[in-house]
């Protein structure tokens, strides 16, 4: 039976000389493999690992982009630059960029007609969340463990030293245990974290004044650790919205913090239907 899958992704050429000087000239793939007279090739992709692109002779027409149903994804860091350097040289793009997954995607025609796809990866997350309460009731929902625990339910068993240098931990229900250190502890104007694994490696909060309440600013950047379990990130980024919701609810509490926790655990499960939290309590140090 099979034991395992390939690494070699071969596409039809009607050319495969035209195909050749595309796949090498135009997408800078490095040729591994050159079988001219049987109209066969093999590329190497920049990113490591053993993945390769090959093409070989095909008698006959390519299927129209609309028939084709193979997806074959070619990451970029980003979209834009590279689909305007195809552009130039006469690429044909189908569409605009849209998401997909943890990241966006936009597909184009290779000099064959065979449907290519540009990938890229997501690198940051931002959002700016008005929130109706003073800037301290909001500092003290991002820097008090047990309200934390409370707007941001699928972090479990969280522990946090609020102050600079401080240390973090908690399990993520994704992707399990996660470490981290407070890298900046402003009060009442920025808090930030970096974490050494199992998630975005930067997370950082900004508090800014509006009339009537404050404006919070959110930074998460550092997707790559966990880009290998990319299924897990659109949920991650859907968990995030979901907090910062629970928090624009649970600021407009008066006194909230771990004074407020029963008021606080109760607005969790009604706002973002938070199932019952498992494991310790969450644990404040400082």
């Amino acid at each position: 039976m099979i034991r395992s899958l390939d690494p070699l992704v071969s596409l039809p050429a009607t050319d495969p000389a035209r195909a050749h000087r595309f796949y090498r000239d135009l997408l800078g793939l490095e040729p591994v493999v050159e079988v001219p007279e049987d109209g066969f090739y093999i590329y190497r992709t920049p990113e490591p690992g053993d993945r390769f692109l090959g093409v070989h002779r095909h008698d006959g027409p390519i299927p129209p982009a609309e028939a084709q149903g193979l997806w074959l994804w070619l990451k970029v860091d980003e979209i834009a630059p590279v689909r305007a350097k195809l552009e130039a040289a006469g690429v044909r793009f189908l569409g605009e960029p849209t998401d997909l997954g943890p990241g966006r995607h936009v597909p184009f025609l290779d000099s064959e007609g065979n449907v290519l796809r540009l990938y890229e990866p997501i690198r940051e997350v931002r959002r700016e969340v008005g929130i109706d309460a003073p800037a301290d009731r909001v500092w003290s929902l991002l820097t008090d463990a047990t309200a934390v625990a409370a707007w941001f339910p699928a972090l479990t068993e969280l522990r946090l030293d609020p102050r600079p240098g401080g240390a973090i931990s908690f399990t993520d229900t994704t992707f399990g245990p996660v470490t981290g250190r407070v890298t900046a502890f402003e009060p009442g104007r920025r808090l930030a974290f970096e974490f050494d694994a199992n998630w975005p490696t930067h997370l950082e909060y900004r508090i800014e004044p509006r009339a009537g309440g404050v404006t919070l600013l959110v930074h998460q950047h550092g997707f790559d650790p966990i880009e290998a379990r990319d299924f897990g990130i659109p949920g991650h980024i859907e968990q995030l919205d979901q907090a910062m919701a629970l928090l624009m609810a649970l600021a407009k509490v008066a006194g909230a913090g771990a004074g407020a926790v029963v008021t606080v655990k109760a607005l969790a499960e009604e706002v973002v239907g938070a199932p019952r939290r498992k494991g310790p309590a969450p644990e404040q140090r400082g």
